[in-house]
């Protein structure tokens, strides 16, 4: 929501009312100007200030300014570590992956039994598969021989198994990210991880138990995920997904809805909530939550959000919005009988003088691209 102060006479800090971008910068320049005060006044700048503040920018998401300060440090340190990591942990939150493995490979290279930065490395190498698992088919392979060499250093560290877990679980191995997740979860109860920490290995264990079909177990924990960290829309967003699937709407309602409260900006979170109000049968609670959700980032690649939408508002009686929704969903690559399905039903709705032709030419689309689409099948006999 936007909000609009009234003007006063109160002076304004300096930087107030420019753009983030802009703030960004002024703070980067007010540290350039601090650098060199403290050169001028210390041959020995601290490279741990320089760690904190790159960590303090990295917890608030701003990544590049976190990079600066880790850059920073490696200049009067060049052989620093948790600086090595701490940069290509910025890189890598910029999708500079590439970048992002030279760094801890480098780390790697000055501290062998770094346990912390093979770590890094293989969820680097994971998340570089995600952006292209064709060019990258075999960093899944790479990240668990990097994982093998950390397990030997470190047995009993969870944040190991933790990342070994997501690595099978991207390499479609789920019985082995089930086992070893479990084992995350055991070694996580008694180690020195944050509750926001322990949050996150048991939503990876869920989703691995969801994928698995135990759906149940599932709920369980992403629950725990919750009750460890109330404010994580991830567990939130998952425990209602697996509640929907189990049948419990309430719950599913409720879950979903704390989601987007936390994250109102997630595509997941909001089409979710949507597609769960729909199909629980509040079309009309749905309808804002679907156009809110095809204003977010992402929602061209989700067509069926478009399908929805079309049918709720065919629901409503707002044919024209449904006819215009419906064309959208049925453009949209991928291309689905049921969104062909839905375009022709909305034709029929409409009824204007084409719409009858329109809509035999969208059912045999349909039946084209899914012979055995039985609803098709019965619209098209209808209209012959």
């Amino acid at each position: 929501m936007n909000t609009t102060f009234p003007r006063s006479n109160v002076p304004r800090a300096p930087g107030a009312g420019l753009r983030p971008l802009a703030v960004r910068w002024l703070v980067v320049l007010a540290a350039l100007a601090l650098g060199g005060a403290a050169l001028a006044q210390d041959a020995t700048p601290d490279v741990a200030d320089l760690m904190r503040d790159g960590d303090f920018y990295y917890a608030q998401g701003d990544c590049a300014l976190a990079q600066y300060f880790f850059q920073e440090a490696l200049k009067r340190d060049e052989a620093h570590v948790p600086a090595l990591i701490g940069k290509g942990r910025a890189l890598a939150c910029q999708v500079a992956y590439g970048s992002a493995i030279e760094a801890f490979r480098e780390a790697i290279e000055r501290e062998p039994d770094s346990v912390p930065a093979r770590v890094q490395l293989a969820l680097a190498y994971q998340q570089q598969f995600l952006t292209d698992p064709a060019t990258f088919a075999g960093r899944l392979g790479e990240a668990l021989d990097v994982l093998t060499r950390a397990e030997q250093l470190a047995p009993g560290d969870p944040t190991v198994q933790n990342t070994k877990g997501i690595v099978y679980y991207e390499a479609g191995q789920l019985d082995q990210a089930r086992a070893t997740l479990e084992r995350a979860v055991e070694l996580a109860a008694t180690a020195e991880l944050s509750e926001r920490e322990r949050s996150v290995v048991q939503v990876n264990l869920g989703k691995t138990y969801r994928d698995l079909g135990e759906l149940e177990l599932a709920q369980s924990s992403f629950r725990r995920a919750v009750v460890l960290n109330p404010t994580s829309a991830t567990a939130h967003n998952d425990l209602g997904n697996v509640a929907y699937r189990l049948g419990d709407c309430a719950t599913a309602e409720y879950e979903l809805s704390q989601a987007v409260a936390l994250a109102p900006d997630s595509l997941s979170a909001v089409s979710q909530l949507a597609i769960v109000l729909f199909e629980c049968g509040d079309v009309a609670g749905s309808v804002p939550r679907f156009e809110r959700a095809l204003t977010l980032d992402g929602a061209i690649f989700a067509p069926p959000l478009y399908t929805y939408l079309a049918r709720a508002y065919l629901e409503q009686g707002r044919v024209d919005d449904a006819v215009r929704r419906a064309q959208q969903g049925a453009l949209l690559p991928p291309e689905s009988a049921e969104a062909h399905y839905v375009l022709g039903t909305a034709y029929l709705a409409r009824a204007s003088a084409s719409d009858a032709a329109a809509a035999r030419r969208e059912f045999e689309r349909a039946l084209e691209l899914d012979p055995g689409y039985g609803a098709a099948r019965t619209a098209l006999d209808a209209l012959n």
